[in-house]
């Protein structure tokens, strides 16, 4: 009888012992499979960032553009956007800052396209209506807030070349490309001053900086 319950006992123990063992097995087992878990959501993560990443830096490095026309475009590009319902006229380049004699697309939606008469390229846009945005989403009748908001955390205000007096609303685009967010159209000229925080914009021009004096 004794022998009977001693080896009850052995067996009774043996049981314990391999369900602990069972248990810590799968402790651990759970433990590496929250630990691969977690390690897979960290690089799902770090691969999303870095896609967003790279969509920002291609969205700057995207060519400027105003209404859907960028400096370069041809005139069949201009048409394929805008139509071809536009008077033309032609500007002289006296000053000789630009280097060709210009073609001006005046639309009657407020926006005007002007076409190097050499080139064939648009070298000005110029938009006067909350009808057609920046590559950035901005457009006339925007406050100063959101204009400052959106460009000067990616591109530097142009200074003015006779002094070091900096172009509230001039920012230096890639290729040399500049574009100028005037706040008065009465003053008749695109330096603007006393610019409040809900000053909204009466004119966009897009254009290349070196045709600035």
């Amino acid at each position: 009888m004794r022998i009977k319950n001693a080896i009850l006992i052995v067996l009774i123990g043996m049981l314990v012992i391999t369900s602990s063992c069972s248990m810590n097995i799968d402790e651990e087992y759970v433990h590496q499979s929250n630990d691969s878990v977690t390690s897979n959501m960290k690089e799902e993560q770090n691969e999303e960032n870095t896609v967003q990443s790279e969509d920002s830096i291609q969205d700057i490095a995207a060519a400027p553009s105003l209404g859907g026309i960028s400096l370069g475009d041809t005139s069949e590009d201009v048409v394929a956007n805008l139509g071809d319902s536009y008077s033309e006229s032609t500007e002289s380049d006296v000053s000789g800052f630009i280097g060709e004699d210009l073609a001006i697309w005046n639309y009657d939606n407020g926006i005007t396209v002007s076409i190097g008469k050499t080139s064939g390229k648009v070298l000005r846009i110029v938009s006067s209506s909350p009808d057609f945005k920046t590559d950035l989403g901005i457009k006339v009748g925007d406050v100063a807030d959101t204009v400052f908001k959106t460009y000067k955390p990616m591109f530097k205000e142009a200074v003015s070349r006779h002094s070091d007096e900096t172009l509230v609303g001039w920012f230096i685009m890639k290729d040399g490309a500049v574009i100028i967010f005037d706040f008065d159209k009465s003053d008749d000229t695109l330096i603007n001053s006393d610019i409040t925080s809900d000053s909204e914009v009466e004119e966009i021009i897009l254009s290349y900086w070196k045709y600035f004096d």
